[in-house]
């Protein structure tokens, strides 16, 4: 059940009611069983699998040592390896499916024991709100991946329903949407087509595949991150914030802080600082780095193309440090935002490519023919989505370009009742719009990982 679909269109309006209606000591139990309905709206037999791996991270936290640690640590990442790259093993079935979610309830439950048993976080010793924390239904498939220090003390709040957190959740939720759907979801119709085919196309299809990808990912991701924290917030629930306008960044490194957030800390935490870090030296630190974006990009798949686009991000954070220590000239920013944005997008060539090969050949031939009116025609374009991809984008860059100086979202309360209602139902109108013009609507691209 997909946050798009009209099945959690019904769904959430239901779960919200009755949340509220509960009394507040009965609220966690009764998201616990929603959340697990929800999980197995996906993968009705992989709820178990949830269930053990809770079970086995609760009672480590209640009984945490070296050895139960290490072993709990061992079975989740074998349990992880396994579903993510069994399908890739000879004589495996190719109707293997990997549980949906699996990777981030696991990260969530990795950091739960390590924090126990560095004594950053007492152990919880009530099981709903532990079971909860893992099986939690916007954040289980794909994130945010919040850790248990901030999200399992408001399980346990006394609440009272806050109607301005409630429309900011929804503000979200439909600035989600407007990602997804009217964005993400029509790049990919042009997208696809190049990557699943590259020799069918030339020249300036490569290009333009490759930066409508770059702007498809950001609205699929973090439009779904949008409705995942603006769910959240209907239930009273803070969530963290997983993106914070990558694109503008002027630095690789900056760009890491912004996008993936949860993912990226993670990442530092509970990898690259306990490898040393920046503490054993410049070469040290150069490694920490490389293995730690290596490991980011084994984390999304089996395929070399992960690894590359990895790889990439390693040298790129490396190059980026040595630059920063040794030139004293300071790049203009705006050469900078163009430059990251320019290297990531090559980077996400390879994440999307079948293969290394066709990744290469994209990139090989991509200066072959400049002209845009071939890649027009070649990629099929139609010019009613010419025109909703330039004017969507340029009202997300608006968006995001304000982003920096104040909160959008709540700044919508500035505007007159009229203007706000006219502005929900234009946009409402136009997500519904073009979702029924694109068909039915793409899974989340990070649903996979």
């Amino acid at each position: 059940m997909q946050f798009t679909s009209l099945a959690f269109a019904v769904f959430l309006p239901i779960v919200f009611l009755i949340y509220w209606a509960v009394p507040n000591k009965y609220r966690a139990f009764f998201l616990l069983l929603v959340s697990y309905g929800f999980y197995m709206t996906f993968s009705a037999g992989y709820v178990l699998l949830l269930f053990a791996m809770s079970l086995l991270s609760y009672f480590i936290g209640l009984h945490c040592s070296k050895k139960s640690f290490i072993a709990g640590v061992m079975i989740q990442v074998g349990a992880l390896a396994f579903f993510k790259y069994a399908g890739f093993l000879p004589g495996v079935s190719d109707s293997f499916i990997i549980p949906v979610g699996i990777s981030f309830y696991l990260f969530k439950s990795i950091s739960y024991m390590a924090d126990v048993y560095k004594g950053k976080l007492l152990p919880e010793k009530e099981p709903v709100t532990f079971f909860l924390y893992l099986a939690f239904f916007p954040d289980i498939v794909s994130g945010p991946i919040n850790r248990a220090e901030t999200l399992i003390p408001q399980f346990k709040e006394e609440k009272t329903f806050d109607y301005e957190r409630g429309v900011y959740g929804m503000r979200l939720i439909l600035l989600g949407l407007f990602k997804k759907l009217l964005i993400a979801d029509t790049l990919s119709r042009y997208v696809d087509p190049v990557f699943e085919t590259p020799g069918s196309y030339m020249g300036i299809s490569y290009f333009v595949a490759a930066v409508f990808y770059t702007i498809e990912i950001y609205c699929d991701f973090s439009g779904y991150s949008d409705m995942a924290v603006g769910i959240a917030g209907l239930f009273g629930i803070r969530s963290m914030e997983n993106f914070k306008n990558p694109y503008l960044s002027s630095n690789i490194r900056e760009f890491w802080e912004r996008w993936h957030i949860s993912l990226s800390g993670w990442l530092k935490d509970y990898i690259y600082i306990p490898l040393g870090g920046s503490r054993k030296g410049k070469v040290r630190t150069y490694l920490n780095l490389m293995i730690t974006f290596l490991i980011s990009g084994i984390w999304h798949g089996a395929n070399l193309t992960f690894l590359v686009w990895g790889a990439l991000h390693g040298i790129y954070q490396v190059v980026y440090r040595f630059y920063k220590k040794h030139c004293k000239w300071k790049m203009p920013k705006i050469l900078g935002v163009i430059l990251t944005f320019s290297f990531v997008s090559l980077a996400w060539i390879f994440f999307r490519a079948d293969s290394i090969q066709d990744a290469l050949y994209m990139i090989r031939y991509m200066g072959y023919n400049l002209s845009p009116l071939l890649a027009y025609h070649k990629m099929g374009m139609i010019r009613q989505d010419f025109y909703l991809i330039a004017g969507s984008v340029a009202f997300l860059c608006l968006i995001d370009i304000l982003s920096l100086k104040m909160d959008v979202i709540k700044a919508v309360d500035r505007l007159k009742a009229p203007v706000r209602w006219s502005a929900y139902l234009l946009l409402a109108a136009l997500i519904m719009a073009f979702h029924l013009h694109n068909g039915v609507s793409q899974q989340f691209i990070y649903f996979q990982f």
